[in-house]
């Protein structure tokens, strides 16, 4: 088997954030919810505008400004990202999603090791921390 065969692009799940104890606590997407915001995502038409009812209907994302706003009751509105790549920092006790934006650097970095077979790249993160492609497990290292 050649290793372009071995390449599958990481599955998206969708999650919102939560400010819980002064604290950005990213919470996911039921799988039901996360399914609907991945069909809306990939429909091929501008996101801009769409809104997809999540939560029975008690809360609308507004899939262009990847906001989650509740429907029936006043609440602060929270950022939703598609996610495909997280870290966890030396603090925190649960996995944090990459942005939307280095998360696309990290999977076409992933599929170029994969396909080339090289490995050991270095990367930097937002938060400035060096990341190291060590395998085709997807195993990262900072």
């Amino acid at each position: 088997m050649d290793a372009g065969s071995l390449y599958e692009p990481v599955s998206p799940h969708w999650f919102y954030c939560k400010i819980i104890d002064s604290k950005e606590t990213w919470i996911p997407f039921n799988s039901e919810d996360s399914q609907q915001l991945e069909e809306a995502y990939g429909s091929g038409r501008d996101c801009n505008g769409r809104v997809v009812p999540t939560d029975g209907g008690r809360y609308d994302v507004h899939l262009g400004e990847r906001m989650r706003y509740a429907v029936y009751w006043d609440e602060l509105a929270s950022e939703v990202r598609r996610c495909t790549w997280f870290y966890k920092g030396d603090k925190d006790n649960k996995y944090v999603p990459y942005s939307e934006s280095f998360s696309q650097v990290l999977e076409e970095t992933y599929m170029l090791a994969v396909t080339l077979d090289e490995w050991k790249k270095k990367l930097e993160s937002p938060n400035r921390e060096i990341i190291i492609l060590h395998n085709p497990k997807g195993n990262l290292y900072k």
